[in-house]
C-alpha cells in the first residue's frame, strides 16, 4: 500500500477516540441574510485532502505538505443558503486545539466546494461544524502521518515458542487496527507487544489461569498483607482470613463493612513460624504444612473470594471474581473494567456493540480480533501512548506495566521482568 500521498482506511466512528470534552462555540449570533429560519432536513459537512473525501468514521494516512483542504456542506436542499463554518483540530502531540478560522466563522454556500489553506496539516482529531440557526451539523476525522506494521518473522522472534498460526492472527489483527490508537512508532509498538506478550505468557493464554497451589496462594495473597501483630513478638495478622484452614469467616455472602472477609485476622492458630516471627514454610515444603483450604488450590473459587467485594464485583456466592476474571491479551479484570472496556468500545464502534460485561466477555478469548481491538481499548483508556513515548528503559516499562497489572510489594508491576524482557526483545526485533 503507497502512503506517499494518502491513503484513507475506513473504520467504525473513531469518534471520541481522545475522548475530548465537548468544544462549544461562541458561533456567530448574526447569521447571513436569509439564512434565517432555513434548516434543511438532512445535511453533511465534508472535508476533501488529496482529492480523498473524509467523511464519518474514516482515518487518513497524509504524508504531503501542501495544507490546502476543500469543504463542502453537502444536502439535498438544492437552494443557494449560506451556512456558517468552523474545523478545529485536536493535535495529536500537544492536544491543544487549532481551530479555522482562528477567530470568528467562515461561511459556505450549500453544496459548493470551498478552498481553505490551514497553517498545516497535522496529526489529529478534525471536527468540521455546519451550523444553521439552531441546527449544527459536524464530521469527524483522523490524520496520521504513518502506519507502523508489524511482521510475522519479528513476533516469531520475540515469541519462538508460540505456534504459528497465533502469530499470524496476532499480527494481522495489530497491523489492521493498530493505526486507529495511535500506535504508529516502534517504541508504542515495543511497549503494547511486550505487555500483551508478559500478560498472556507469550500470547498464549487469553484467560487467568487459576491453577493456583498452596505456594502460589500464599505468595499472591497472604504474604504481602502478612504484619507484626503488636500484642505478640512471633503473631502475625494477614488478610484473606478464609484462605487458611481453621478460618471459618462470616459473611462471605454479603459485601459489607467487614469486606468478606478481607480485613486483619490473627494468625496464631493455623499459621507455623518461627521464633524469630518469621513464617516457617517460608523454609520448608509449602504443600505439606501450608493449611490452605484444599477448596481454594487449583480452582477458580479463589477468585471468586479473593476479587469479591471490590471491581465492582458482587460477594463470593455470586461467583462474580470467577466470571470477570484476567481475560483478553490485556487480562482486565473486574466487573468495573469490563464495564469501562464496553462503553469506550461502544463510543468508538457504535455500529458493532459489545456487552463485555455479560453476553460477549467470552469473545476476549475465542476471538483475536476482538481480543487485540479490546487490548487497545483498553491502552487508549490508560493513555499509554504518552507512557510508552517516554522511552523504553526499565523504568518507562515498569510505568506501562503499573497500569496493566497493578503492583507487587516492592512498588515493581507484577511480572515485571518478563515485561522488561519482551518489550526491549520487541523493540529490538521492530526497530
Amino acid at each position: 500500500m503507497d502512503y506517499n500521498g494518502g491513503t484513507a482506511l475506513y473504520k467504525y466512528q473513531w469518534d471520541y477516540i481522545h475522548d475530548p470534552q465537548t468544544l462549544l462555540f461562541a458561533w456567530a449570533e448574526e447569521e447571513e441574510e436569509g439564512a434565517m429560519g432555513v434548516n434543511p432536513k438532512k445535511g453533511t459537512p465534508i472535508a476533501i485532502i488529496s482529492d480523498t473525501t473524509m467523511t464519518e468514521g474514516k482515518v487518513f494516512i497524509y504524508n504531503g505538505t501542501d495544507n490546502k483542504m476543500k469543504v463542502k456542506f453537502e444536502t439535498s436542499d438544492t437552494s443557494k443558503t449560506k451556512i456558517t463554518v468552523k474545523l478545529t483540530i485536536l493535535l495529536e502531540t500537544s492536544k491543544t486545539t487549532y481551530t479555522y478560522p482562528k477567530t470568528g466563522v467562515d461561511t459556505l454556500i450549500f453544496n459548493q466546494l470551498k478552498e481553505i489553506t490551514l497553517d498545516s496539516i497535522p496529526e489529529g482529531k478534525y471536527t468540521l461544524f455546519c451550523k444553521l440557526g439552531n441546527t449544527e451539523y459536524k464530521t469527524n476525522f483522523y490524520i496520521r502521518k504513518q502506519k507502523f506494521e508489524v511482521t510475522v518473522k519479528q513476533l516469531e522472534a520475540i515469541f519462538p515458542s508460540t505456534d504459528s498460526k497465533r502469530i499470524k492472527e496476532v499480527v494481522d489483527a495489530i497491523n489492521e487496527n493498530s493505526l486507529l490508537f495511535g500506535i504508529n512508532t516502534p517504541e508504542r509498538m515495543a511497549h503494547f507487544i511486550g505487555q500483551i506478550g508478559a500478560e498472556t505468557g507469550g500470547l498464549k493464554k487469553l484467560k487467568e489461569d487459576c491453577g493456583y497451589t498452596a505456594k502460589n496462594i500464599f505468595d499472591i495473597f497472604l504474604k504481602p498483607n502478612l504484619r507484626a501483630n503488636s500484642s505478640s513478638t512471633t503473631g502475625k495478622t494477614f488478610k484473606y482470613c478464609d484462605l487458611v484452614e481453621g478460618y471459618n469467616c462470616t459473611n462471605l455472602n454479603s459485601c459489607d463493612g467487614t469486606n468478606m472477609g478481607h480485613a486483619d485476622c490473627d494468625s496464631a492458630i493455623s499459621v507455623k513460624l518461627t521464633s524469630d516471627g518469621k513464617c516457617a514454610w517460608e523454609f520448608v515444603n509449602f504443600d505439606s504444612i501450608y493449611n490452605i483450604k484444599s477448596s481454594y488450590i487449583n480452582s477458580c473459587t479463589l477468585f471468586d473470594y479473593v476479587y469479591g467485594c471490590r471491581m465492582d464485583n458482587g460477594s463470593k456466592s455470586t461467583h462474580d471474581g470467577s466470571t470477570y476474571l484476567g481475560k483478553g491479551f490485556i487480562h482486565i479484570t473486574g466487573k468495573s473494567g469490563y464495564k469501562a472496556l464496553s462503553n469506550e468500545w461502544n463510543k468508538l464502534y457504535p455500529n458493532d456493540k459489545k456487552e463485555f460485561h455479560g453476553k460477549d466477555i467470552n469473545l476476549l478469548e475465542t476471538d483475536i480480533e476482538v481480543a487485540i481491538k479490546a487490548a487497545m481499548v483498553f491502552w487508549k483508556l490508560n493513555n499509554l501512548n504518552s507512557k510508552a513515548d517516554a522511552g523504553t528503559d526499565d523504568t518507562s516499562i515498569d510505568n506501562v506495566g503499573r497500569k496493566v497489572n497493578g503492583v507487587t510489594g516492592t512498588g515493581l508491576p507484577n511480572g515485571w521482568q518478563i515485561r522488561r524482557t519482551y518489550t526491549k526483545t520487541a523493540l529490538e526485533k521492530i526497530k
